[in-house]
């Protein structure tokens, strides 16, 4: 199997950067970036368009909220694995992205021992909050 396919989803350019260098220098042989979107609104387009096998997306964004795109991705790509990727590694918000149906969650400032082993979970379809 070769890399897995990745859509980033944050309203934050410069997190978008780094997360998408990140991924690319430390994951290469593993995960591809091909595309970012700043919104839910967008994420929905870059979705459909591309097909990722999962899609990394911040829970609090201006317009549609990660809360409120994760069950329209859910329901655009019932295969996608959706992780939720957020600064706020709170019990309620990991309840709140489960609830919303993504199958994973990992707090920004842990994903670089947190990111890879939940990409790896969410394409062997073994979700986990």
């Amino acid at each position: 199997m070769g890399p897995v396919s990745v859509l980033l989803v944050d309203d934050s350019l410069l997190f978008l950067d780094i997360a998408t260098r990140f991924l690319q220098e430390e994951y290469r042989d593993e995960v591809v970036v091909v595309g970012a979107a700043g919104g839910g609104e967008e994420a929905l387009a870059q979705a459909q368009l591309l097909q990722p096998q999962v899609i990394l997306i911040d829970l609090n964004m201006p317009g549609m909220s990660g809360l409120e795109a994760i069950p329209r991705l859910r329901e655009a790509l019932p295969d996608a694995g959706i992780i939720a990727l957020t600064l706020l590694d709170a019990e309620a918000y990991r309840q709140a992205a489960l609830a919303a149906g993504a199958d994973g969650f990992v707090s920004k400032p842990n994903m670089g021992a947190d990111l890879l082993p939940a990409i790896r979970r969410v394409v062997r379809a073994d979700r986990f909050i």
